[in-house]
Formats: C-alpha cells, sequence, structure tokens
C-alpha cells in the first residue's frame, strides 16, 4: 500500500479531498487526511472523511514535526491562498537535514476557478505537480507562464468529476424537484441575495405542483472558507414569513438531494459538475447576466444558462443538455479523472526515487521549475512580499540557501525595486561560504 496524506483547512477544500477519496484509482493507496483545526467546520464532511481513510486534526506547525511524516509517498495540499505557499516552503526547510527520497508535493483546485486565477497559480509554483480541471484551464496556465523561467512546471489534468455515481435513477421516477445550491459569497451584494431569494419563491408559487428545495452552503452554526453575512435561510424568512408550501430549506447532504431530483440550479457552484454526476439537469442562474464577477462567465457556452424570473414551466426544461463540446473543453467526462496522479503517487512510493531525491515517475525535464531567476513579473498584486522574505529569513536560519534564493526570486519578482531584496538574494546565491557569510552580515536582515 502506498501511504499518502491529503492536507486541508475547509470544508471546500475536504469535498476535493473526498473527491480524490472515493475514485477507484484509489485501490491501493493508504489515506489519511490531516484537518487543520477550524472553528465550525461540518461534522457531516468529518464523517463522510472517516469511512474513506484515517482521519487527524493537527496544526501545520504540528505536523511538520510529526516524525511519521516521512512515511508518506505523496502529500496533496489543499489549503487557502498564501498557505499553499508557506506549507512548501516550511516542508522543504524541515526536510532539509534528512537525506531524500521526499514526499511527492501535489496540489489542485477544488472545483471550478471564477476568478484570480493567475494568482491561485502563482502560490502553487514550485510544487512536484499543480492538478488543473482541464483544456481551459491548462491553456490559460500555459499562456500565462510562456517565456518565463516556470514554464516547465509540471501539471496534470485531473479534472471536475467528483461524485463517481455508478449508477442513477431515471428523472421519470424521480420527484418534480428543483434544488437550488446558496453559494455564500455570491452574490455578494445583499441586494442581488434578497432578489435571488424572492425569485425562488416566485417560481415556486408559479410552479406548485414541483418541490423547490433551497440548499445552504452550511447550517446558521457551520462555517466555510468565506465569512458568512446574513444566512440565507434568516433573508427567506424576512422576505417571505409565509412562504409557499413547495418551497423548503433542506440541510440534507447535497449528494442525496441530488440523487432524488429532476433539475438543479445554482448561480455558478461547482456543484453543477455533481448534479450531471448524479443524472440530475443543471441549470444556471442567469438572471444577473453573464459577469465575472458573479462566475457566470465560466458557463458561456454551457447551453444551460437560464432566467429563473422567466420561467413559466420547469417540465419544459428537463430536455435541456449541456453542451458536450463546452464539458471536454473545461474538463468534465470520462478523458479527465485523477486516475494519472494515483500511477504517479504509486510508482514514487515504490523507492525507485533517485539518489538526488527526484521522482523517477517524473521526467527531469518535467521536474518543478528552479525560481532563481530574473527579470519576469509572473505574480499579481495580492501576493506577500514581506511573507515571502520572512520565509526565506527562516530559511537561511536553517541554511537552506537553495530555499532562501527561490524566495526571495518571486519577493524581487514582486518587488524589483527593492535593493535590500536584491542585496539579500546576491549573498545567498554566493556558492563560496566565506563570501556568502560576509554578504549575509553585510545585507539587512528583514525583520517585521
Amino acid at each position: 500500500m502506498t501511504a499518502v496524506l491529503l492536507i486541508a483547512d475547509s470544508d471546500s477544500q475536504l469535498l476535493y479531498c473526498e473527491a480524490l477519496a472515493r475514485t477507484k484509482a484509489a485501490t491501493g493507496i493508504e489515506l489519511t487526511i490531516n484537518l487543520i483545526p477550524r472553528d465550525g467546520t461540518p461534522k457531516a464532511v468529518i464523517q463522510r472523511m472517516r469511512r474513506l481513510g484515517t482521519v487527524q486534526e493537527r496544526s501545520m506547525a504540528a505536523l511538520l514535526r510529526d516524525s511519521q511524516l516521512n512515511r508518506y509517498a505523496g502529500i496533496g495540499v489543499f489549503l487557502t491562498g498564501s498557505k499553499l505557499a508557506e506549507f512548501r516552503s516550511a516542508y522543504h526547510q524541515s526536510r532539509h537535514q534528512q537525506a531524500p527520497p521526499r514526499a511527492l508535493l501535489f496540489c489542485g483546485f477544488n472545483g471550478v476557478v471564477l476568478e484570480r486565477f493567475e494568482e491561485a497559480i502563482t502560490w502553487r509554483l514550485g510544487y512536484d505537480l499543480i492538478c488543473l480541471n482541464g483544456p481551459r484551464d491548462q491553456v490559460r496556465f500555459e499562456r500565462f507562464l510562456r517565456h518565463t523561467p516556470f514554464q516547465s512546471q509540471r501539471t496534470l489534468l485531473t479534472g471536475l468529476g467528483r461524485s463517481h455515481v455508478a449508477q442513477t435513477k431515471p428523472l421519470s421516477s424521480r420527484p418534480r424537484r428543483l434544488v437550488f445550491a446558496e453559494q455564500v459569497a455570491l452574490p455578494a451584494l445583499p441586494q442581488e441575495r434578497q432578489e435571488m431569494v424572492r425569485h425562488l419563491v416566485a417560481l415556486a408559487r408559479r410552479c406548485p405542483d414541483w418541490q423547490i428545495v433551497l440548499k445552504p452552503r452550511v447550517a446558521p452554526h457551520e462555517a466555510t472558507f468565506h465569512e458568512i453575512g446574513e444566512h440565507i435561510s434568516t433573508t427567506l424568512e424576512r422576505l417571505c414569513p409565509r412562504r409557499p408550501p413547495n418551497l423548503t430549506v433542506s440541510y440534507e447532504a447535497l449528494p442525496a438531494l441530488l440523487a432524488e431530483s429532476r433539475l438543479f440550479a445554482t448561480l455558478s457552484s461547482t456543484a453543477f459538475f455533481d448534479a450531471l454526476d448524479h443524472g440530475c439537469i443543471p441549470l444556471v442562474m442567469g438572471d444577473f447576466g453573464v459577469r465575472a464577477d458573479l462566475g457566470t462567465v465560466f458557463f458561456g457556452g454551457s447551453g444551460m444558462l437560464v432566467e429563473l424570473g422567466q420561467i413559466q414551466d420547469l417540465e419544459a426544461l428537463l430536455g435541456l443538455r449541456v453542451n458536450p463540446d463546452w464539458l471536454e473543453w473545461v474538463g468534465y467526462g470520462s478523458t479527465y479523472t485523477p486516475a494519472e496522479l494515483f500511477v504517479i503517487l504509486r510508482r514514487h512510493g515504490a523507492g525507485r526515487a533517485g539518489s538526488d531525491g527526484t521522482s523517477p515517475s517524473l521526467q527531469p525535464r518535467d521536474q518543478p521549475p528552479r525560481l532563481q531567476q530574473r527579470g519576469y513579473v509572473v505574480n499579481s498584486g495580492e501576493l506577500s512580499t514581506n511573507q515571502l522574505r520572512v520565509g526565506a529569513e527562516q530559511a537561511i536560519d536553517e541554511r537552506d540557501y537553495g530555499e532562501a534564493a527561490k524566495l526571495l526570486e518571486m519577493a524581487a519578482l514582486q518587488r524589483p525595486d527593492n535593493a535590500n531584496i536584491r542585496r539579500r538574494l546576491v549573498a545567498v546565491r554566493a556558492g563560496n561560504r566565506l563570501v556568502r557569510r560576509l554578504l549575509l552580515l553585510a545585507t539587512p536582515r528583514f525583520k517585521l
């Protein structure tokens, strides 16, 4: 058995870990899921994870100190934003004094990437593998890094299929039910969230022979990655104290609802593809237009955008089908699965790593790029230069000068006008130990 560790810090990241664990390709994998403690994580999600593998709750610091970390052939890191880069750096620093081979580090995206794709890629640079959804993301990735030192970054297309349902019920044998999946952060404007609720109330009144089920992202007492304002159930109660009897709020697991529903609607949730997995017809709410800030622009070309406010007969929507070319483009279907990822992990776990610590499953030309290059601005304005410099100083303290150079190079790309960063970078690049020591003493050390 090949031991693999998955690390997650929110419910949405856990859902991606669950999708990986459920795939048939995971056969022969001994899976451990490390949940970084976070108040309010839905218990139902954690319980489902316990049925798929060993679940432990440890902070990042405690995890890096764990001597058992060496037994994992692969570590999948599914954290938010800068924590991805922080873990990669901390892991390499913690293993700096140890002999290779190290675990194969991989990361990915927990569903559709609606915005700030370039920033998200920046945080992931340097991992052994970055998992992308499909050709659409691959093209964006290659355009972003073309003609830069990072163009050799290894990627893998793992698809958007997450549920892996063996058999689904025919639509005709399911209740007349439409499930609407709420997204906590979208739409962000309170007036648009209220308008969304009004559309659902009006739809329920126009279609009394259909059940309209509002599925909140989390229960009122639970937490998710995004900050929650007024809970959607509170908004519904406030706007419509006497709602139609066929409009209900459900906290049942979404897969169970999808398996027993004919239609599914969302603004721009990845659950669109979960609905397809369960044989449920997915719709995209187009009442607010096709807008980048709502994520609906991603679904352009799917053929499934509808205006809920204009629907008079839900039965007429049962003939809609998603454009197959669009599905192929975004990465949904049998072509793109995590199967190759698990093949690579098994090979890495077979103990065939080279003496230099690289994995034979990754060809030399496909190794993660060295970040010690100059003159390429590939990062977004959201990257914290201070965080990179702090990480570099920690690496210098550990005498891991290669890692320090990588972090300072990223900081220099962000702040090419900062002379102190450039001087510090020259110091850690020095090959002669005495010269390097003198340059480090002469250059200003970064302090918060």
